[in-house]
């Protein structure tokens, strides 16, 4: 057996200035080492990790290391691994590689003062120590490191009998989570491409637990109520794009709402808060490693959704879960670059994102890795140009569409909340309706005078507490009944309790006229006897057959002979909006299928309406966005 010495060609100063500083976080360093297990063709990656001893260690079933390739290719540092097309990729499954700088094995130094690394390859046994302490200079100007002898070379998982690594930190001033399914997460953050051909492994070696560790977005994406992809079909993310999409729940809200909604003239429209677009495209012209100028296409594939609740995205980790990664040759180049892109601190709270950008790793452009090894340098011309594009053409958009299904869940929400109250309201008549009726309870009151009054006198009280008089009038010709359904739907949205509305053609009970009242009687009730009330309002829905029908002619000419408040809206064109009701060019249109700038106009009614009988809790903005996802609005219409 030979004598192997192992030799570096970087002297203490370096390895002080550069090993403990380069890493902030234990996680960062597990990227690194698995980055480099990815590199030699591993299938498998196991990080142990031992709290007890403070050890970690990260073995592979890479191809391994002989003695001569462990002087001549790992040790020394800043020796480029891509410097051209044929080294870009690996000798066996012709990955690309990730590693490109040569000082990734630094990495470990960071966790601990001195790192084993071994390895062994056809056979061949090989080891050596390095440590933040070097002194030992030879004769050819390098450093002489410690050798670890071959019988002392053992390994926990890799089979002897076939090749790979190991990095052996003793001592680490880092430790990892207190669970190994907290460290689960925090790994797959870092490293994001887990895959049935590149399988990582965490074992607790203290508590005798194991995990393997799987496709984390996975898991995000079923937290989420929105979810935009980008790729395009043939690319290499394509497949993987458009899955996420078959994981994501497409009626999240609604399926809720169908369990507790049983009239189905209640329901709104089901509403899509998931997209899939082509991915984002740009020519730049950069400067090569050469120092020529050449024309490149930067190309931003990657996903971009919203938890679809604070609950939901708090989950154990040591990193924020509202974040945007940029990932560069499978590896993971920025974290998080949402605190450069912020639009809106609040909404952005819910926003979870990762985009796959290979030019900033070209192979032909300079490194733009920042000091430390955890992000890029944020002065270079593609990096920024990579912010300002999803910053434009992803975070925009899954903001905006957040707040469409926000405004759909309160809807949702709030029918839910009434149709409770509906059934309660129901338990309790029927509750009441059984006491009543029961002979004993019959047998008491008959029996109690005193009894009789108090409890007729509280039933009194009960009806006069729950009184709400009317506020609103849709006046309306029966036919377009329909449509009007889905403008009372907005009015509820809007806070307008159903018993403050009168709609003599509504599905709910409250908002009708009472049994045996005949037309003459309503009115009266309604302009007359709350003549008094400033809040009062009329909504006249007019079309050119509105004066054929005698009930809205009755409304009309009663609302004008007591100049009650009126908002008319027309269902066919502006003319059919004829005096004595007023001619505005602002009257809003109400028919289905309106574009976005006839909904604008509808939403903006329909606030002043709410705001006149001081029932508005929601913005114009929002008004908007919930009329989006009723028949009143076409998705395809253009302003």
């Amino acid at each position: 057996m030979i004598n192997k010495k192992y030799f570096v060609d970087f002297g203490p100063e370096l390895l002080q200035l550069l090993g403990p500083n380069m890493y902030t976080n234990i996680y960062y360093v597990l990227g690194e080492l698995i980055a480099n297990a990815y590199d030699a063709d591993a299938e498998n990656v196991y990080i142990l990790y031992d709290t007890e001893k403070n050890t970690i260690i990260v073995e592979d079933d890479g191809t391994g290391m002989t003695y001569e390739q462990f002087n001549s290719r790992y040790l020394p540092i800043g020796v480029p691994s891509r410097t051209n097309e044929s080294n870009t990729y690996t000798e066996i499954k012709k990955r690309k590689r990730m590693g490109r700088k040569g000082i990734g094995k630094l990495a470990a130094l960071s966790v601990a003062e001195r790192v084993k690394v071994i390895s062994i390859r056809n056979g061949e046994k090989s080891g050596c120590i390095l440590s933040l302490n070097v002194s030992n200079k030879s004769e050819n100007g390098k450093y002489e490191i410690p050798a670890i002898p071959e019988e002392e070379i053992k390994f926990y998982e890799i089979d002897e009998s076939q090749s790979g690594s190991a990095i052996i930190m003793e001592n680490s001033r880092h430790s990892m989570s207190k669970t190994i399914e907290s460290a689960r997460r925090n790994i797959s953050l870092i490293f994001p491409f887990a895959s049935d051909d590149f399988k990582i492994h965490l074992i607790d070696m203290v508590k005798k637990k194991r995990t393997t560790i799987d496709d984390s977005t996975i898991e995000v994406i079923n937290y989420s109520d929105t979810l935009i992809t980008f790729s395009d079909e043939g690319s290499l993310y394509h497949e993987y794009l458009t899955g996420l999409h078959n994981f994501f729940d497409k009626e999240r809200y609604y399926k809720e709402l169908q369990s507790k909604i049983q009239n189905e003239n209640e329901m709104p429209k089901k509403k899509t808060f998931h997209k899939h677009q082509e991915a984002i495209k740009e020519k730049v012209v950069l400067k090569t490693t050469s120092g020529h100028e050449k024309e490149f296409e930067l190309a931003i594939f990657g996903w971009i959704a919203t938890y679809a609740s604070t609950r939901d995205k708090v989950r154990n980790t040591d990193f924020p879960a509202n974040h945007i990664s940029i990932i560069a040759n499978n590896k993971l180049g920025q974290f998080d670059i949402l605190p450069d892109i912020s639009f809106d601190k609040m909404g952005e709270a819910y926003v979870v994102g990762q985009f796959y950008v290979d030019l900033l790793e070209n192979t032909e452009l300079p490194d733009i890795a920042s000091s430390n090894r955890q992000g890029y340098k944020q002065d270079d011309e593609r990096y920024r140009k990579t912010l300002n594009l999803i910053r434009e053409k992803a975070l925009r958009q899954i903001l905006d569409l957040k707040q469409e299904a926000t405004t759909y869940k309160r809807y949702n929400d709030e029918l839910i909340k009434i149709n409770k109250l509906k059934t309660s309201r129901d338990e309790f008549t029927k509750t009441i309706k059984e006491i009543t009726e029961d002979p004993d309870f019959k047998k008491v009151i008959s029996d109690s005078s005193k009894i009789r009054k108090r409890l007729e006198r509280a039933l009194e009280l009960k009806d006069t507490l729950k009184e709400t008089y009317k506020k609103i009038m849709i006046s309306h010709r029966s036919e377009d009944k329909e449509l009007i359904n889905e403008l009372e739907k907005v009015l509820h949205f809007c806070g307008v309790d159903k018993r403050e509305i009168l709609y003599s053609s509504s599905n709910h009970y409250e908002s009708r006229i009472g049994s045996y009242v005949n037309i003459y009687d309503y009115l009266r009730d309604f302009f007359v006897n709350t003549v008094h009330r400033p809040e009062l309002c009329v909504i006249y829905v007019v079309n050119r057959h509105f004066i054929s029908k005698w009930d809205p002619v009755l409304e009309a000419g009663a609302g004008w002979v007591l100049q009650t408040t009126w908002y008319p809206m027309y269902t066919d064109e502006i003319d059919s909006v004829k005096d004595p009701l007023p001619r505005t060019n602002f009257i809003p249109k109400l028919a289905f299928d309106m574009n976005e700038l006839e909904i604008r106009y509808l939403a903006d009614s329909v606030f002043q309406i709410c705001k006149h009988i001081g029932s508005c809790d929601k913005s114009i903005d929002e008004i908007t966005s919930f009329i989006k996802i009723t028949r009143l609005y076409k998705e395809t219409s253009s302003a």
